[in-house]
């Protein structure tokens, strides 16, 4: 046995396996900590500090459930990613006036969430054609887009390190995955996010029958938003 061969035998982790009713529970989950982080901003400028540490558990949420989706061996065999792209762009542009008003921009950047989402698709996309073109063409987005969307590099690095070790769990992946979150926390000015990790390990003990509901929390996003415009508006 040759030492790469002991190394990727040392490096390698099992598998992990969430099932489809827990991750609708992870995402009911996330759903609730955005809704508290965006009333918060809409309702009170952002300034209940505890609403906004639970607002953080949020994104790490949404974002490993999107990187374990795209990571499944089907998505790319399938055109998953073809689909989830114009969901992506559809609903982020129908979201974009009310996260303008939210964040009080005066530009359109930074993009809301699904755009972020939106950029790691296809950096997953480009990065799993393996060929030298497409790995130098997500490299040369990864930094070019990072200025233009919410949660900038940090998001990125956060989804692509979760679907790297969704597709491939290794000791490495689950090292850049911690480290991830540690940008994230840098952000965020605190270290909430690191609440949902232990969610994440506990979804892959427990297996919840909570129904799917498609499109719901595309939909959501917007919704959701544009309600609270509307209704911050007439207050």
């Amino acid at each position: 046995m040759d030492s790469t061969t002991k190394f990727e035998e040392f490096n390698s982790l099992y598998p992990i396996e969430i099932s489809s009713g827990t991750l609708e529970a992870l995402k009911w989950l996330a759903v609730i900590s955005m809704t508290i982080d965006h009333f918060n901003r809409f309702f009170f400028q952002a300034s209940i500090y505890s609403a906004y540490c639970a607002g953080r558990l949020a994104m790490p949420l949404f974002a490993f459930i999107f990187a374990y989706n795209l990571a499944r061996p089907e998505a790319f065999e399938r055109g998953i990613y073809t689909r989830v792209f114009k969901r992506l762009l559809f609903f982020g542009v129908l979201a974009t006036p009310a996260y303008i008003a939210m964040r009080h921009l005066q530009h359109l950047w930074p993009l809301n969430i699904m755009f972020m989402l939106f950029i790691a698709a296809v950096l997953f996309f480009l990065f799993q054609k393996k060929s030298p073109l497409t790995i130098s063409l997500a490299i040369f987005l990864f930094f070019l887009s990072g200025a233009f969307v919410e949660y900038s590099w940090q998001g990125l690095i956060f989804c692509l390190s979760c679907w790297f070790f969704c597709r491939n769990p290794s000791i490495l992946a689950l090292i850049a995955c911690l480290f991830s979150y540690f940008l994230i926390d840098s952000l965020n000015g605190n270290h909430w996010a690191l609440a949902s990790l232990p969610l994440i390990i506990l979804a892959t003990q427990i297996e919840l029958k909570i129904p799917r509901i498609p499109y719901f929390f595309y939909i959501y996003y917007p919704g959701h938003l544009t309600l609270f415009w509307l209704v911050s508006k007439l207050i």
